[in-house]
């Protein structure tokens, strides 16, 4: 049981067990900061790559419907 349990602390700014939750707290808040975003514009160009690629589909289908409609 260390001093901090009993709420009776006289180390101050010296406690061993303040510095480690501090320590703890600095490490997770720099570690925060160090993680990078990836390129949002890799997302635009992949989502604008996959609506071509439905507009491209949609329009054959439609192309064939008609084709295939007027022989009917």
């Amino acid at each position: 049981m260390t001093c901090c349990c009993t709420y009776k602390c006289e180390q101050g700014r010296d406690c061993p067990v303040r510095k480690r939750e501090i320590e703890t707290v600095n490490r997770a808040y720099i570690e925060r900061e160090t993680v990078t975003d990836p390129n949002p514009y890799e997302d635009v160009f992949g989502t604008f790559k996959a609506l071509v690629i439905v507009l491209a589909v949609w329009i054959a289908v439609t192309l064939l419907s008609y084709v295939l409609w007027g022989k009917l």
